[in-house]
Formats: C-alpha cells, sequence, structure tokens
C-alpha cells in the first residue's frame, strides 16, 4: 500500500482527490516503530502531524501519581487509534506542546509523518488542500472538544442535556 493510499484512509483528508493527497503524501516521511516507542510525549513541542498508516498507538495522559512507590508514572488510556487515524493536528495549527503522550501499541506500527511548514507551504500553494484540510481539521476538533464537554458533565451528574 502507498503512502497516498494510507493517507486516502484519513478523515484528515476527506474530501481532497487522490492527486491533492498525493502531493501531501510527497511531503510525507513514514517511521515504523515498536510496541512501547514513545511517539510525542506530553509537554513537548510539536510540529507535526501524524497519520497511523498500519498498526495501532494509544493516546495516554497521567493518571496521577502515588508519592514514594518506585516503577513507571500510572497512565490513563484515553483512546486507541488505528488505520487512517491522525494526531498531532493542533500542532498544525499553533506549535503548542503536545495535550497527551502517544505510544505504540503493536510491533510494526508504520506512522505517515508531515512536518508543519512543508504542509503549510503546500496549503499556500494550493489554497484548496488548504481549504479542505483547515475544515476537517476545525470538525475534528469540534467533535472532540463537543464530547469531552459531554463526557465532563456526565462524570459530574449533570446529564447530558
Amino acid at each position: 500500500m502507498t503512502t497516498t493510499d494510507k493517507l486516502c484512509r484519513s478523515e484528515l483528508f476527506s474530501g481532497l482527490s487522490p492527486e491533492q493527497v498525493g502531493k501531501i503524501a510527497a511531503l510525507a516521511e513514514e517511521v515504523v516503530c515498536q510496541s512501547g516507542d514513545v511517539v510525542v510525549r506530553e509537554g513537548e513541542t510539536g510540529d507535526e502531524v501524524y497519520v497511523v498508516g498500519e498498526g495501532m498507538v494509544e493516546v495516554v495522559v497521567p493518571k496521577g501519581s502515588i508519592p514514594d512507590v518506585p516503577g513507571p508514572p500510572r497512565v490513563k488510556s484515553l483512546v486507541e487509534l488505528g488505520p487512517g487515524q491522525s494526531f498531532g493536528e493542533m500542532a498544525l495549527l499553533d506549535r503548542g506542546v503536545r495535550s497527551a503522550t502517544v505510544r505504540c501499541v503493536e510491533d510494526g506500527t508504520t506512522l505517515c509523518v508531515i512536518r508543519r511548514q512543508a504542509l503549510l507551504a503546500l496549503c499556500d500553494d494550493d489554497p484548496q488542500i488548504g481549504y479542505v484540510l483547515m475544515r476537517n481539521i476545525a470538525l475534528d476538533l469540534s467533535f472532540k472538544l463537543r464530547h469531552r464537554n459531554l463526557r465532563v458533565r456526565l462524570e459530574e451528574g449533570g446529564g447530558a442535556g
């Protein structure tokens, strides 16, 4: 399967033609990770977006620490992401710090890594790609924010209404 085929499965590039996705694929670098490899770490600055080509990663955040207890920090897994799913989109917008840690959960996980500067230059050259990409990022972030707010209200006992 080509990089273009892998990226075509991603909602991040939904609405783009195969030729347009091919332009993005030309910017991508494929990396292969093993189970347990940390791809991005919470709190670090990011400037790339990742699309899972094959395999699986999990998004984790600290669950709290137990003082004076040796061992690795406890984490809470928020979600697992598989082929076609992406992470790191916020780095395209603001180059801010990562909001979670992402690590591989399967050996041979292939990630398509796209650097911010190269992608934004392509968006400047092809405004249609830029428009569709930014619309898709906005839709994804809106969904995540709405889902998070609903979950927080339910956990607080406020109901979904």
